[in-house]
């Protein structure tokens, strides 16, 4: 689907699709408004989407798509070539891919732009989920991480092991809201999941990872309408990291069977308490070994109170915890 308000690029962007038997256009729409109808209508596996456009501009349009219906976008639009802020904004948000439209170009630049977006679109519909809401129906197991020092680069491991339209994953790690942003970026980057920022409200897919913002607001868990959704709560505790490991651990324990928890390198003990209650409502839970962890303060008090059943190496959790949880929901079916 292209979403574009110059009626000019809409009909550039149907016929450079056209050119490739692989891709159907399931329809165009000039303003957000449309598009929402659209949508709506033919469930597509891939938008196009433009920023400048009435009334409400791509980059709004894209946060809210990625709250309410997440499937793989790909901005376009000039101003990625002149303010690459723009770009960055996109993907945080959650678009696949960012292309500069085409200026005065050449008939030469036009047909290989085309072929380029044709490529783009496909790959990018291939590598994410295709249908997200189909996907919710199979997968209703949540990994739930926390991390503090040292957890760059242990989280940035373990999401490597993670299949590619696994369980959601929502990670909180302690860190700045600037470097996080960084943080995020390089994460999408790195793996073909859906990397973004949690926000309230969200409803959560297969292949989903969202990392907690440190803002004002804590990051909590529900389980609604058959799927996750992500739901802020007011920062009001004192003394209390934000995001707080415990807190979002807490706030999973009425669906316990349903959830893997993992506690990575860092220093202190948030999350042991959480995961404790987790485990002894039915939920999985590991902890990084101690030889692997650059700080073993999290997962050490977590191991002392017996909330963690074991603890691995960081190069084996991921694998670990997902086949723990489809262990359990295999046995949950043989009931």
């Amino acid at each position: 689907m292209a979403i574009d308000d110059s009626r000019t690029m809409r009909r550039w962007l149907a016929s450079a699709i056209a050119t490739d038997a692989r891709l159907e256009l399931a329809g165009a729409a000039a303003s957000a408004q449309e598009a929402r109808a659209i949508i709506k209508a033919t469930n597509p596996h891939v938008l196009t989407l433009d920023i400048d456009m009435p009334h409400m501009n791509g980059l709004d349009f894209l946060g809210h798509l990625m709250r309410l219906r997440p499937m793989p976008v790909v901005m376009f639009a000039a101003g990625f070539s002149t303010n690459k802020a723009f770009e960055e904004r996109a993907l945080e948000l959650g678009a696949s891919v960012c292309l500069p439209k085409p200026v005065m170009a050449s008939k030469t630049d036009m047909v290989h732009l085309c072929d380029t977006l044709v490529d783009t679109v496909e790959r990018s519909g291939r590598h994410r989920r295709k249908d997200p809401i189909a996907a919710l129906d199979q997968v209703d197991s949540l990994v739930l991480v926390g991390a503090s020092t040292g957890g760059v680069a242990a989280i940035e491991t373990f999401v490597q092991q993670l299949p590619a339209n696994g369980p959601p994953v929502v990670i909180a790690q302690h860190m700045p809201q600037s470097f996080l942003s960084s943080f995020v970026r390089r994460l999408d980057r790195l793996v073909p999941q859906n990397v973004s920022f949690a926000e309230d409200g969200m409803r959560l897919s297969a292949g989903d990872i969202r990392i907690a913002p440190s803002s004002g607001y804590q990051t909590c868990m529900t389980w609604h309408s058959r799927a996750w959704h992500l739901q802020f709560t007011p920062n009001r505790y004192e003394n209390v990291f934000c995001p707080s490991v415990d807190i979002l651990f807490a706030s999973a324990v009425p669906w316990a069977d349903k959830v893997g928890a993992v506690l990575l390198t860092g220093l202190g003990r948030d999350g042991a308490k959480g995961m404790l209650d987790l485990r002894r409502n039915g939920a999985r839970t590991l902890g990084q070994s101690e030889d692997s962890c650059v700080v073993y303060g999290m997962p050490g008090a977590a191991l002392a109170m017996n909330a963690s059943e074991d603890e691995m190496p960081i190069e084996e959790i991921g694998t670990a915890i997902i086949a723990r949880l489809d262990r359990a929901r295999g046995q949950d079916a043989g009931r």
